[in-house]
Parts: structure tokens; sequence; C-alpha cells
């Protein structure tokens, strides 16, 4: 089928969304639920999960799914294919993570996991900027070179480049990063995140990419302090697991009208990568099995706010005192 004719199969599959579905979702009140007595400290249990990324199509040469260099490839349409695949609704709930979850503080450090290209970090920036934050008060960290050079641009066109510093770096080990220009330039490898040196942590949309979470959680709870205050906010995908009409046209869109829409953005040319992307979802825990890994981390889960009829989740926890 041509490239055309896939254009008309996406638009098909767009329309068949009925307009009523689309505001529904719009308005929607979000749903939260509330964690009581979450569970402690534990050390990880004994058999590792599986690595999250997946070998390409292409061959062992060719970037993992799910890897930096996955994200590399899809990097230029990146930011348009959210808005698409979103309805338009990411910058919503981002905003809603950084206003609502975070409830940052003018002296905190946020450290934004998988910045990709930097929404995110650009948001705390601009809200600590007005709360009076220090110079490089927010640290944006992405395995991706070059979502982070448009992150960079995007960050220095907001003039937030003294606020918001963002680097190259793994989730999973946050004792070394690589500083990035807009030229895509990786400098050498530098001092990361110090133990007990972050306030709080933001991750959107990434989670769901660690090969080894348990790592990336681990990490997440040595660089946080310990206080009541601190927190960390995670924004992530979930196949919608209702009855409801709703929850089941919010689930199809997931698994037939996001692929065709990464398709088609691409040109044809990021076909695998956003076939991995519906395929990472329904890997995915559901909300209290990823709630309870939280838990085990040391960053047991006080609410779950679940927006698009539980396509969309952002989890709050904060860490073991």
């Amino acid at each position: 089928m041509g490239f055309l004719g896939s254009v008309c199969r996406c638009s098909g599959a767009l329309l068949a969304i009925p307009i009523a579905v689309i505001v529904a979702v719009m308005v929607e009140t979000p749903t939260v639920t509330k964690l009581e007595g979450g569970p402690t400290f534990q050390a990880p249990a004994d058999e590792p999960l599986p690595d999250a990324t997946e070998a390409s199509k292409e061959g062992p040469a060719a970037p993992r799914m799910g890897s930096g260099s996955m994200f590399d490839r899809i990097a230029f349409v990146y930011d348009s294919t959210n808005k698409w695949m979103s309805l338009g609704l990411d910058q919503h709930w981002r905003s809603t993570l950084v206003k609502d979850c975070l409830q940052l503080q003018p002296e905190d450090k946020v450290l934004d996991l998988a910045t990709g290209t930097a929404d995110v970090s650009i948001l705390v920036g601009q809200q600590l900027r007005t709360l009076g934050a220090a110079t490089d008060a927010v640290l944006g960290v992405d395995p991706s070179s070059e979502m982070l050079r448009r992150g960079v641009s995007k960050v220095e066109s907001s003039g937030l480049d003294q606020v918001v510093r963002l680097v190259k770096g793994d989730a999973q080990d946050l004792t070394s990063v690589q500083g990035i220009d807009a030229a895509g330039t990786v400098a050498d490898p530098s001092a990361g995140a110090a133990t007990g040196s972050i306030d709080k942590i933001s991750m959107s949309f990434g989670i769901r990419n660690v090969p080894d979470r348990a790592k990336a959680l681990a990490e997440m709870r040595r660089v946080m302090r310990k206080k009541d205050s601190s927190r960390v906010c995670i924004l992530e995908l979930s196949l919608p697991s209702g009855e409801t009409f709703l929850s089941k046209v919010a689930r199809g869109f997931i698994t037939h009208v996001v692929p065709l829409i990464g398709w088609v953005a691409t040109m044809g040319s990021g076909g695998d990568e956003y076939d991995y992307l519906e395929r990472s979802i329904l890997r995915f825990p559901k909300p209290m099995e990823f709630a309870a890994e939280l838990g085990r981390a040391g960053l047991p889960v006080e609410t779950i706010t679940s927006f698009a009829y539980g396509a969309v989740n952002l989890y709050m926890a904060k860490p073991v005192l």
C-alpha cells in the first residue's frame, strides 16, 4: 500500500472515533485512587524483570526498540506525533504532573528523567523561575542525543538555560552524565546526581522503556533527599482494563490508531518504532502492579491519578523516611 493510501487509512481510523468520545476524554474528570498504608522497602526480588527493550527487526546492528538510539530515529516527529496520539492532551497531563503532583518549592532541586525534548523540564523551570529558584535547579536526563539536541534549543528559546540543564545519561545509573549543546555535541562524562541531592523527580512516558526498572527505581531512591516534601511523580501509559464503552474505545485507539499515526507521521520510516510503542504499553504492568514495584523499591505510592479512562496514569510516591 502506498503512502497516500496509508494516510487515508489513518484518516478513516480517526474519523471512526465518535466526536462525542473525543470530547468526553477532553472534559473527563480524572479518577484518583488513594493507596493507604503502602508497602515499605523490601529487597528486590531475586529474579530480575525482563529487559523492557527488544531487538530490532533490522538485525543486531540496528538500535534496540526502546533505546536512546531508537528515539534518535524518531526525534524529528516526536513532539508532533505526541499531540496527534494524545488528541492534544499530552501537555495537559504533563502540566498536571508539574503543578499538582510535584508541589514545587523555591529551593527544590528537580531531576527530570526521560526528559526527551524537555517539555517537562521546561514546565518545571518556568514554575521554579517564578518562585525565585537558583541556577541549575532542574537536571533533565535522557539517553537520546537527538531528542536532547532539540530539547536544548527549546530550553534556550524559553530563556531557561540558567535554570534547566540537559544531559545525556542513563536512568539506571545516574552517577555519570554527559553535557550536550544545541548542535548535538556531547561532552566528556562528568559527575551526575549525588546521593541525597534531589528533592523532586519527574518522569513522563519513559519508565516503560527502561531496560531494568528495578535499577532505575533504586537510583531514584538513592538520589532523593529523605524528607516529607520529597516526591516522585511518574506519568505512564497503560492499557485500559475497564469494560465501559469509553474504556474499550481508548484501548482500541492505543492498539490500532497510535501505531498507524506513527507510521504516517514518519512517512513509513518509523513503523517499527511505533509498533514497539504499542507492544511496550501492552507489556507494562497494570497500575496497582507498578505501584507495588515502586513500594518494593522504597518509594510507596500515595495516589494514582488516571486520565483518558485508564490509558494514562500519574503515580505520586514518597521515599521511605
